[in-house]
């Protein structure tokens, strides 16, 4: 089946656009400098400014209401507002989604969230901060300066927080704080260093168009280091270009089980599922994660393409169109 013209025009642009996004916090704040005071009501419709906790150290956390990552960090803030609580330390959490009120409020129950859950109603903060990625982290020092952003939620999250919090408090120094994540690093094995060089070296020849040898260079690196989802996962996409659809289910699969939280694996697994004709599974693949993170360009690309190959012309313009939206959408925000 012919593309439409919409994809062909399209799709330069929205791999361009990817490529092109680092994870930032805040946008419109600057490091060292006073953030612009807010002041909002939380569930009970009590008012909390940012003002008001001069002299503690404040995260402030802009989420988004059904988001995974904004609940797992919701859950993180949690912890470390729990481990903080014999220190002046205050997490504020904003959301401008004012419509869900009544599903945030059951939300904070069941998590029982020991800090406010702020309603920005005018999508002031939003606007101010420059909020442009779900969530973003922010942490301010006790003379109320900005200090600290983290954009979007990863594995490292809670210590990344919770270690420049501690800084902050003063309970320990920038230094001391680097010399313990060194300390605390897992040892990595001379297989490991080999097999992440292989894996360098073979995106760089896939890069340069050199596919045969950017397929055996990362086959070194899964023989090297079998449990490292990574080295499946990119396998896995350099074999979809070369139509070894069966290895590339395989070692897609595989990056999944190692790492059940990765996107690309799903959307490679969809992508497989979609050129064997297998287009239920990929959509059920691609919708389930589509749920997890509506705002994902990449997803809303495949989408488009699971729905084109099976015919259904609006709804594969309906998910190029929100690929496109997304894709610019994140690259005007930096």
């Amino acid at each position: 089946m012919k593309r439409n013209v919409w994809l062909a025009l399209a799709l330069p642009l929205i791999i361009v656009l990817l490529a092109q996004s680092p994870v930032w916090g805040f946008r419109n704040l600057k490091e060292g400098e006073k953030p612009p005071d807010f002041k909002l009501k939380d569930l009970d419709g009590k008012a909390h400014s940012l003002s008001q906790y001069k002299g503690k150290v404040v995260i402030v956390v802009y989420w988004r209401p059904g988001q995974e990552r904004s609940l797992n960090a919701l859950k993180a803030l949690k912890a470390l507002q729990e481990t903080f609580s014999d220190q002046p330390v205050q997490v504020l959490a904003i959301t401008k989604d004012t419509d869900k009120r009544s599903t945030i409020k059951d939300l904070s129950k069941s998590l029982e969230l020991p800090f406010p859950l702020l309603f920005d109603s005018k999508d002031e903060v939003y606007s101010q901060f420059g909020v442009f990625v779900f969530p973003s982290t922010a942490l301010i020092d006790r003379k109320g300066i900005y200090r600290v952003h983290y954009g979007s939620f990863r594995e490292d999250y809670s210590k990344e927080i919770g270690g420049q919090a501690r800084v902050l408090l003063g309970l320990i120094s920038e230094n001391e704080l680097r010399a313990e994540e060194v300390a605390a690093a897992p040892l990595v094995t001379e297989e490991q260093k080999r097999a992440r060089n292989h894996i360098n070296l073979a995106k760089t020849l896939k890069k340069r168009g050199m596919d045969e040898k950017a397929v055996e260079e990362i086959e070194k690196a899964v023989a090297l280091d079998p449990s490292n989802p990574e080295g499946h996962i990119v396998l896995g996409f350099f074999l979809l270009d070369q139509g070894e659809l069966d290895r590339a289910v395989e070692h897609l699969s595989t990056g999944m089980e190692l790492d059940p939280k990765s996107t690309d694996a799903k959307i490679g697994l969809g992508r497989a599922y979609r050129m064997k004709g297998q287009t239920d599974k990929a959509l059920a693949i691609l919708d389930t994660e589509l749920n997890l993170f509506p705002d994902s360009a990449a997803i809303h690309l495949e989408l488009g393409e699971a729905y084109e190959s099976l015919g259904r012309t609006k709804e594969a313009c309906e998910h190029y169109k929100a690929s496109a939206h997304y894709a610019l959408d994140k690259q005007e925000r930096y």
